[in-house]
């Protein structure tokens, strides 16, 4: 079982908020692959709905969260953030019933 970073997200995201987003692939890409728009992700970062476990990662030397919004049994999706001068989005993608039902076994313990 992982630790929940959620309450260290909520001071990062606090700070970070008024400096802006920067994305690290096309947000073309991140739209087509998400089926949401920009403003939608945004939002959804700054709200914290949804957000059931934040993981932290340690790659390269610096620290990412990994974000994991559930919508239901069967949809869910992960943003990777990186904290720089601005919120980097580093990539969001989706997650599916089979995924979302191992990450319950395991990930997601309380």
């Amino acid at each position: 079982m992982t630790k929940n970073y959620l309450e260290e997200l909520r001071i990062l995201i606090k700070k970070y908020k008024n400096k802006g987003f920067e994305y690290g692939k096309p947000i073309k890409y991140l739209e087509f692959r998400n089926s949401c728009t920009k403003k939608e992700m945004e939002e959804e970062i700054l709200n914290f709905e949804n957000l059931e476990f934040v993981e932290k990662q340690f790659r390269e030397e610096e620290a990412r969260y990994a974000l994991y919004f559930i919508y239901s049994g069967a949809r869910g999706r992960v943003y990777v953030l990186r904290f720089t001068d601005k919120i980097r989005i580093v990539t969001v993608y989706p997650l599916g019933r089979t995924t979302l039902k191992n990450y319950n076994r395991g990930k997601f313990k309380k």
